[in-house]
């Protein structure tokens, strides 16, 4: 049992759990690797015909807009203002998957232009996509608990390394919206945000760094990327999904297999935030929770 005190977990003991999660998760990737390559026997090779200028089109797009957002915004509400500030939450991820959308627009219309397969390229092939799906979930839910035990060690590291462990803003937002607008976050959070992000890391950024990386170093990173742009709260539990999207989009080359366990993996998040939105003692949800 893990001790509690007026502020949750002892952050020490509650690290040692999560080295325990993640040492056996580890002992187990051989066996869960295993389990993927049986359930999706074979794989794809894609070669990407886009080039690192196409990559760097679309973060001009992303920083473009960003910067567009960032002029035309009206000035935040005070944080005692609950309505005004669930509100702006909702238009941050709104405005997030705008912003995405367009970048992933720009990333179809390079696929279409440059291969000769147009989109299925990204990972829309035709045929055993489900398949594909049941092989990532397979994956992920073996894995999971050694993910979330990195959440649960990496504030600690941090502390540990003289850093200072701040949960991810996005968690905060989402724990303090209102029960009426939480069923539009978490649409926007599991089904809209991470087709996005899946399209433009694993089925665009990934094959590229691979052909001129190798399978590993392509996949990790494109790992470091997306852990890095998700912030330092979370950084090591989502580089370690990244990782596991990441191998899972090499074996499989299909969309659907990423997006799945993706869009499950959020949707747990959001289960264990507002299932427990508070510890014993009265301590908020856990802040490590990594939401991607």
């Amino acid at each position: 049992m893990i001790p509690l005190g007026q502020e949750g977990p002892d952050p020490a003991v509650l690290a040692q759990v999560g080295a325990v999660l993640a040492t056996t998760s580890l002992a187990i990737t051989p066996l869960a690797i295993a389990v993927v390559r049986r359930i999706f026997p074979g794989r794809n090779v894609v070669f990407a015909r886009w080039g690192f200028s196409h990559v760097a089109q679309i973060v001009l797009i992303a920083a473009v807009l960003l910067a567009a957002v960032a002029l035309v915004r009206t000035p935040r509400a005070e944080p005692s203002a609950g309505l005004e500030r669930d509100q702006g939450t909702l238009f941050d991820l709104a405005l997030t998957a705008g912003i995405l959308l367009s970048c992933c627009g720009a990333v179809a219309l390079f696929a279409i232009r440059l291969d000769p397969s147009g989109p299925r390229c990204l990972g829309l092939w035709p045929g055993r996509q489900i398949r594909a799906a049941l092989a990532g979930l397979a994956g992920y839910g073996m894995l999971l608990p050694g993910i979330l035990g990195l959440g649960m060690l990496w504030p600690w590291v941090l502390r540990a390394a003289g850093a200072q462990f701040e949960p991810q803003l996005v968690v905060e937002k989402m724990r303090d919206l209102a029960p009426g607008d939480r069923p539009v976050a978490i649409l926007l959070g599991v089904a809209i945000l991470p087709l996005f992000e899946e399209i433009l890391f694993r089925a665009f950024l990934q094959p590229l760094l691979v052909q001129n990386l190798s399978d590993r170093l392509g996949i990790i990173a494109t790992s470091l990327v997306f852990a890095a742009l998700h912030g330092t709260g979370a950084f090591l539990p989502i580089f370690a999904l990244s990782l596991l999207l990441g191998a899972i989009m090499l074996r499989t080359q299909r969309l659907l297999a990423v997006w799945s366990v993706h869009a499950l993996h959020n949707g747990l998040m959001f289960l264990f935030l507002y299932a427990m939105p508070q510890t014993a003692g009265g301590a908020p949800a856990p802040g490590w929770l990594p939401f991607t």
